[in-house]
């Protein structure tokens, strides 16, 4: 007999071969599945394993952003930046629906990620400060073997400030400050005030 041979496929209680089942059944028990899905998507929402439908808000979240100019301006900034210091100093990356980050922007200073990254959470933009460091620097192959037997993760993330924009009028003074907090290195004492534009 050869590796395709068709066996006959057998369930408890079931005679016959599967392929031969009624397909009145099959309709039926996938009817009672669809219909017990509404209590499982509730039960999973609530455990927070499955998202809400916030699809449609983050393009209302997009469309806003690109209203306000925002991404434009800090990416204008940015390029502005860059072209003072003569090379790249801040480092940007644009992502596309249906990811949330719409940008993010990356200094690096000694071996160190600075980074502003700005996101939707559902409709609402939002700036996350951010620095990431490796610690996979040492050249030592035994030492690299004991962080990886040890299951050290080789980067850590250090979240310093998250700001949600409600206002959309930013100005283009307010976005120098969040660079000028990014160039520092996330130094507490350039951190930004987010205070709101005046009208």
């Amino acid at each position: 007999m050869g590796i395709f041979s068709r066996w006959t496929s057998t369930v408890h209680g079931v005679t016959g071969r599967l392929d031969d089942l009624d397909n009145e059944r099959v309709a039926k028990a996938m009817r009672d599945v669809r219909a017990g899905s509404a209590s499982l998507a509730q039960f999973l929402k609530e455990r927070q394993l499955m998202p809400a439908n916030d699809t449609f808000a983050m393009e209302r979240g997009r469309e806003r952003v690109e209203r306000s100019g925002l991404l434009r301006m800090m990416q204008e900034t940015c390029a502005a930046i860059n072209e003072l210091a003569g090379r790249t100093v801040v480092d940007v990356h644009t992502f596309l629906p249906p990811e949330p980050i719409l940008a993010c922007f990356i200094f690096v200073e000694d071996g160190t990620e600075y980074l502003i990254r700005l996101e939707l959470q559902e409709a609402t933009p939002t700036l996350v400060f951010a620095e990431r460091r490796w610690r996979d620097t040492v050249t030592n192959d035994f030492v690299r073997w004991a962080y990886r037997l040890a299951e050290i993760e080789p980067i850590t993330v250090n979240v310093k400030l998250i700001h949600e924009i409600h206002d959309d009028r930013i100005s283009a003074e307010q976005v120098r400050e969040w660079f000028f907090y990014l160039i520092s290195g996330l130094n507490r004492s350039h951190a930004p005030s987010f205070r709101q534009a005046s009208s």
